[in-house]
């Protein structure tokens, strides 16, 4: 199946959590600008490490505070991704809101799994290494770590060979020469934890600790392990991070610590950053002084979130097939969803609708998305979901058609009179009122009389140039002798003085009512339920 913009696969993540894979993509000026600012961070402990001046005191503290389904954890995720991080950087990645019951022992264990496979793998390679390098050229007791004997020298297996039996798990190490070898370069905690690396029980270290001081120690000997042997820095990203007192007490010590060659990364919402300074004023004023303070509050903007979708094409789009009308059009629709609907207004709840969109069309056979795919997808996904203040009820679809083509006041200005002369026909055709008046050159765009006989002239104005608007209106007002009401409807400020009670401002949403009707009325469409809906929009504009 092919999907719409020549893509090979939707690019949109079907998940409302984001994945590894789909932070790869990363939109948004704001994000692109939070992203940059990590890696400077990152970069500059690295630089340290890299000239071998990296000490205990070279701790980074980093805060990302944003909106709920803004893309706080996708920044995280895509940041962890990123190739210049995971090659010089060992990152664990928690979300606290899997973590129950919240204390330090649970906390630290699943800081410890957060660490990925292939960097368990790596750390304990590196380190039954060393051990390999320590035996062929001391020999001694790292001989004896490898349980290498006389056996083993005539048979002609050599230490290379126990050391890959080691790694396959298929040799027990002989522990207390682990710990004479060991215990001359490296502290006790140290030593305990290297030998659960060589061990592959790593993470079972959560098992080893009772108090807050223990967990402080191995993390720190954590960061120093991955220093010495990987010669990279560790990165703890806990997201979701808020006011629990467990939580706060337990990053306020980590803080405090100062992790050797580490980055503490801190991942939350704005209402959880104020609630830590009601809850926790100690851990708040840490975190008032963070290296790098992102707030990325309030960045659910139009453009961020545009940029955002197109991110995603244009990564996918190998060959680069999409082009500047198509950026363009997409724009558009998300313009109006945007603009018409508050729940879209996050990236989460508009990714959820591309995603859908992106499929409607590709089982469509079409080219692009299109306002059908969008209209089907909240319909379906968001049953519930209507454009408010709509009396016709207009569909999505034909709203985002009709939103869009009133960018153009001269046009729009030009659908909205034509829709009101057709009301005025169909409010006629029902009894409603009496026969429309031929146009006479009075201004008045359609003029009839009620069925009390009372003369009615219709005039609309449109423009975005109020001051203008107002002048046309004082001056079809000053004409209005002719009829025996005048009604002006417009989208400027009614405010036009004493005759403010003729003026009746229109928003959008009653203009894009106006043309739907107009477009069902000239292609004779109208059902019984239409029916009632146009005099419901005809006593809206004071016609009946």
């Amino acid at each position: 199946m092919q999907y719409p913009y020549g893509l090979e696969s939707n690019p949109y993540p079907s998940s409302p959590t984001p994945t590894l894979i789909d932070a790869q993509v990363l939109g948004g000026k704001r994000h692109k600008e939070a992203k940059d600012a990590v890696l400077a961070c990152i970069a500059d402990l690295q630089s340290k490490v890299s000239a071998g001046t990296a000490n205990d005191k070279d701790f980074r503290l980093v805060t990302v505070i944003q909106d709920v389904g803004s893309g706080k954890t996708h920044l995280a995720l895509h940041i962890k991704g990123l190739p210049q991080v995971s090659e010089g950087t060992v990152v664990s990645y928690v979300d606290l809101t899997q973590i129950m019951p919240r204390d330090m022992n649970s906390l630290y264990s699943a800081m410890l799994g957060g660490f990925s496979d292939q960097y368990m793998d790596s750390l304990r390679k590196a380190v039954v290494n060393y051990l390999l390098e320590k035996a062929e050229r001391n020999g001694g007791s790292a001989k004896k770590i490898f349980n290498y004997g006389f056996l083993d020298s005539i048979s002609g297996r050599s230490l290379t060979d126990k050391a890959q039996q080691l790694l396959r798990k298929e040799l027990v190490p002989n522990y207390a020469a682990i710990s004479e070898t060991l215990g001359k370069e490296f502290s006790q905690i140290e030593v305990t934890m290297l030998k659960l690396v060589i061990e592959g029980k790593f993470r079972s270290d959560a098992q080893n600790v009772s108090t807050l001081e223990d967990i402080l120690a191995s993390l720190a000997s954590m960061a120093a392990i991955n220093l010495r042997f990987l010669n990279r820095i560790t990165i703890f990203q806990l997201d979701e991070f808020d006011s629990d007192r467990e939580t706060t007490e337990f990053v306020k010590a980590v803080i405090n610590a100062h992790l050797p060659a580490a980055v503490l990364m801190l991942i939350m919402t704005p209402s959880s950053y104020d609630d830590i300074r009601k809850a926790n004023a100690s851990t708040f004023d840490r975190l008032e002084k963070a290296n790098y303070k992102l707030d990325l509050a309030g960045s659910n903007t139009l453009e961020e979130i545009l940029d955002i979708i197109l991110e995603y094409i244009r990564f996918y789009d190998s060959q680069g097939k999409l082009t500047a009308e198509e950026e363009q059009d997409l724009s558009a629709k998300i313009r109006v969803i945007y603009d018409e609907f508050s729940d879209f207004r996050n990236v989460r709840s508009i990714l959820n609708i591309m995603y859908h969109s992106t499929e409607n069309a590709a089982k469509r056979g079409l080219a692009s998305i299109d306002e059908q795919a969008i209209d089907e997808t909240i319909r379906n996904v968001y049953p519930g979901l209507r454009i408010k203040g709509s009396v016709m009820d207009v569909p999505i679809s034909d709203f985002i058609r009709i939103r869009r083509s009133c960018n153009d006041i001269e046009m729009l200005q030009s659908d909205v009179k034509d829709a009101v002369r057709n009301l005025v026909n169909y409010a006629h055709e029902v009894g409603a009122v009496a026969r429309p008046h031929t146009a006479d050159g009075n201004g008045a765009d359609v003029t009839f009389s009620d069925t009390y006989g009372t003369k009615i002239a219709v005039s609309v104005v449109i423009n975005s140039n109020h001051a203008k608007s107002f002048e046309e209106i004082s001056n079809k007002i000053k004409t209005s002798h002719f009829v025996d009401k005048l009604v002006i409807l417009t989208n400027a400020n009614s405010n036009a003085g004493s005759n403010s009670n003729s003026v009746l401002t229109i928003d959008r949403r009653k203009m894009i009512d106006l043309i739907y009707f107009s477009n069902k009325y000239k292609n004779n469409e109208m059902m019984e339920d239409d029916s009632q809906r146009a005099m419901m929009l005809a006593r809206s504009i004071r016609i009946c």
